[in-house]
């Protein structure tokens, strides 16, 4: 490693791909009466909401840092797009991190979010425009619960609509992997690149949904002031949604692994029955080949050789031969 390409600990350095990305604030202020949109950077005493699209504006990204006082560790982790999935309790705030899967127009879709919780501000950030964020503004404005809540119900609604896409992509995933299992009883055969695309997403897939079902459940047995207990029930629906999720994709592997040992032994089994049917050919063969070198040899005395019909006799043994050796090997059902 170049000491050039080293970054010192606590370096705001955005590590992603859209470097081209404005980064932009929506900043949603609101309690039970109403709701304002702002675009700016501020704190408040009424609990908001604060959407940052696009990193590479440090510029913006500094300032946000100083405005919320976020730790300088926890601002490195958010521009580091790479980091692993993670929701983990930090001082006086919840901090998380993780990689995603939404569907948008037909594609399944990567993406990262990194989001910071305390008492009065919930804050995602986000490397370009959260589509499967976008029913958040409306909740927002609209729902009347989430209005009069405290900001855990807010952190718990971003949690559950990243569940329910995650529960479209499964069915996605699911659609695919019975795809391929009706080819492979048709056909006998599947398309493997196709086959080790759609396995190697689900495996990104388990690590994504686990890790956060696996990371939520251990900061709600821990005592967060701002969780209030009046959102157990919810916390804990969520939990179940996920979990359930977990087990449905465990057995998506199962079948995944399954297919997978099946078009192996069908390959195994397509390949012997080519060998058994070369075998078979070249067993017929060998006596045929030995009448042919004995016949055809130059002796100077071979009385046969003369003989006016010894070539029909001689094609009529070699037939005779064949079609004995063929009916001992159905005999032993060997073909």
């Amino acid at each position: 490693m170049k000491i050039a390409d080293y970054f010192k600990p606590k370096s705001l350095v955005y590590t992603g791909e859209y470097n081209e990305e404005q980064t932009l604030i929506n900043r949603y202020v609101y309690d039970k009466e109403k709701v304002d949109e702002f675009h700016d950077i501020a704190l408040s005493d009424q609990k908001q909401y604060v959407q940052v699209i696009g990193l590479s504006d440090l510029t913006k990204i500094k300032e946000i840092k100083q405005v919320f006082k976020i730790d300088d560790f926890i601002m490195e982790d958010i521009l580091n797009v790479n980091q692993r999935n993670k929701i983990e309790k930090i001082g006086d705030y919840i901090f998380a991190a993780f990689s995603l899967m939404y569907q948008d127009k037909g594609e399944v879709k990567k993406e990262y979010m990194s989001l910071v919780f305390s008492e009065k501000v919930l804050m995602t950030f986000h490397e370009s425009e959260p589509v499967f964020l976008a029913p958040i503004k409306t909740l927002i404005n609209d729902y009347e619960e989430l209005k009069t809540n405290q900001l855990d119900f807010l952190f718990y609604q971003i949690l559950d609509l990243l569940t329910d896409d995650h529960l479209n992509i499964y069915d996605v995933f699911e659609s695919g992997m019975n795809q391929f299992e009706d080819d492979i009883l048709e056909t006998k055969q599947i398309d493997q690149d196709n086959f080790y695309i759609l396995r190697k997403q689900i495996i990104q897939f388990k690590n994504i949904t686990f890790q956060i079902y696996d990371h939520l459940e251990m900061i709600l047995k821990t005592d967060v002031s701002f969780i209030n207990k009046s959102s157990k029930k919810y916390f804990d629906d969520l939990l179940d949604h996920m979990y359930r999720l977990d087990l449905r994709i465990n057995q998506l592997r199962e079948l995944m692994k399954t297919l997978l040992d099946l078009d192996i032994n069908n390959q195994s089994n397509r390949m012997n029955r080519i060998m058994s049917t070369l075998t078979l050919f070249s067993a017929i063969f060998i006596p045929l080949s030995f009448l042919t070198g004995f016949f055809g040899m130059n002796f100077i005395y071979f009385d046969i050789l003369s003989y006016e019909h010894a070539v029909l006799i001689f094609a009529g043994v070699c037939i005779f031969i064949a079609g004995v050796m063929i009916y001992i090997f159905k005999k032993h059902r060997w073909f």
